[in-house]
């Protein structure tokens, strides 16, 4: 599918927003008179609900998936330790964006629209969230977005990320190429993700020249793009030490597929995109693969080891770097609560600040920020065909 223009987008964000803010202009007049739960005052509600607007299908369906069920297993664990006092109850409704920009927008409206709805957990694909952060900003609900790693998310005091953006992590595959001596490198990007396009056309050139690298080559490709034949032949003629894919998990296994059969036998380098068996499919011609990623369940700290642990209780199998994700976004946002202890919007957004300013320890490790934007150190890891493995 074609990424819609950034004219149209903000079109589309400017008319839904416009519709929502006349919407709910009595509603906000009324909760500031009566005094209701959106609009603060301090205290903890006995039920605090939110709201995750995320692509449950479609092919990115893997990080909203991971994502949600991540978060269900923070909210059961807050509500089952009385993290927010005797009688409180997190609640969380998940609805389906469907990697359309649209319908996230639409969504995203109802939610905003509807005062009982304390904070959103927004869509991971970076096109969805840059198009309704202005809306939640407008609106003044907070809202927590994994993955989204482009421009234009975090914009103002009730956007926050709860996903380290890939660009501040990535070093850590330039230093290992480099240390290996795999410094010939090829690069293979989708140019429709803003993400993978930074990265592919800013970050990684950048992390190339400060650790020795040569850019044997740079292809774009689309999101639409199934076949990596061409691709395939020309990066194998030139016979560089590693190849470097910033692609969607189907993509990827598909590239690395058609590299191998047109003879390319060196290194492939990812992303957490194909973290956790995301390239499975692509057999042996995966293995090996190296990749950063913010969570592991190679991991062995006491964080990441409990996450593990309680995830595969819950959902009988290990969990994917979105799902730890999904779940630091929603601990953080009820260490906002009790930090501030106020469950309202303005309540948990002072949270969320304060939070952020202090870091906290998650499934992902040590938890800093700069502003709203989380940060974290991230791990190197292998797949070895069946399982993840540190590099050391």
């Amino acid at each position: 599918m074609r990424a819609p223009t950034t004219r149209r987008r903000l079109a589309f964000a400017s008319l839904v927003a416009g519709a929502m803010l006349l919407g709910t202009a009595c509603s906000s007049a009324e909760s500031d008179t009566d005094e209701g739960p959106a609009s603060g005052g301090g205290g903890i509600a006995s039920e605090i609900k939110l709201v995750g607007v995320r692509d449950t299908t479609g092919p990115v369906a893997y990080a909203g998936l991971g994502a949600s069920k991540g978060s269900a297993l923070a909210v059961d664990e807050i509500n089952d330790q009385g993290f927010l006092g005797e009688g409180v109850t997190l609640t969380l409704e998940e609805v389906d964006s469907a990697n359309e920009i649209e319908r996230a927008s639409s969504e995203m409206s109802k939610a905003v629209a509807d005062p009982e709805v304390m904070a959103i957990l927004g869509p991971a694909a970076g096109q969805q969230a840059a198009t309704v952060a202005p809306m939640v900003e407008q609106a003044k609900v907070p809202t927590v977005f994994t993955q989204a790693g482009s421009d234009g998310v975090v914009i103002g005091d009730y956007t926050f990320r709860a996903t380290a953006p890939m660009s501040t992590y990535y070093h850590l595959a330039a230093e290992w190429l480099a240390d290996e001596g795999l410094t010939n490198v090829a690069v293979l990007y989708n140019a429709t993700f803003p993400t993978f396009a930074e990265l592919g056309e800013k970050v990684f050139p950048a992390l190339a020249e400060e650790n020795g690298l040569t850019l044997a080559s740079s292809d774009a490709v689309q999101s639409t793009t199934q076949d990596f034949s061409a691709q395939a032949q020309a990066i194998a003629s030139r016979k560089p030490d590693a190849v470097v894919m910033f692609l969607i998990a189907p993509q990827s296994v598909t590239a690395m597929t058609q590299l191998r059969q047109a003879g390319y036998e060196g290194q492939f380098v990812a992303t957490s995109v194909q973290a956790a068996g995301n390239v499975a499919e692509a057999g042996e011609n995966a293995a090996g693969l190296v990749y950063p990623v913010d969570f592991s369940v190679a991991q062995t700290d006491e964080g990441a080891a409990a996450f593990t642990e309680g995830f595969t209780k819950k959902f009988g199998e290990a969990p994917d770097p979105y799902a730890a994700e999904g779940y630091d976004a929603v601990w953080w946002i009820a260490r906002a609560i009790k930090a501030s202890g106020d469950s309202s919007r303005e309540g948990i957004k002072e949270g969320l600040q304060q939070v952020a300013g202090e870091g906290f320890e998650g499934a992902m490790g040590a938890l800093t920020f700069e502003g709203n934007d989380m940060r974290v150190p991230g791990v190197l890891v292998r797949w070895d065909g069946s399982a993840e493995q540190l590099v050391e």
